[in-house]
């Protein structure tokens, strides 16, 4: 998805999470986060439709569903990839709950500068 096509605009982080494709179970960081998806910065590529199940490193944990929209190679570090996932079916708690996270995240950036 290009970016002109997204709805959300995504904050950067560097957020540790864990997710489970049913099978193999990974420990990655984000390179951003929206209120409607993310992109992980993985070791492994992961096929888009791959179904995910992703637990946030926040106090407390959030658990989200999500899906594998696309992967590539990344640019930045060419021993990864970047995998964009979007969150399926979210409860008005977990909106709330990531919306609470990027506010958290954007305020920690301005308050650095």
């Amino acid at each position: 998805m290009g970016i002109d096509q997204r709805k959300h605009v995504r904050t950067p982080t560097q957020l540790m999470i864990q997710y489970s494709d049913q099978h193999l179970f990974f420990t990655e960081f984000l390179s951003d986060l929206s209120p409607r998806g993310m992109c992980i910065v993985a070791s492994k590529p992961l096929e888009p439709g791959t179904k995910l199940v992703i637990t946030s490193s926040t106090q407390p944990p959030i658990k989200i569903e999500g899906i594998v929209v696309w992967s590539k190679k990344s640019i930045k570090n060419k021993f990864k990839y970047e995998i964009g996932v979007q969150f399926v079916e979210l409860s008005q708690d977990q909106k709330s709950q990531i919306a609470d996270i990027i506010s958290s995240i954007c305020w920690e950036m301005n308050s650095t500068h």
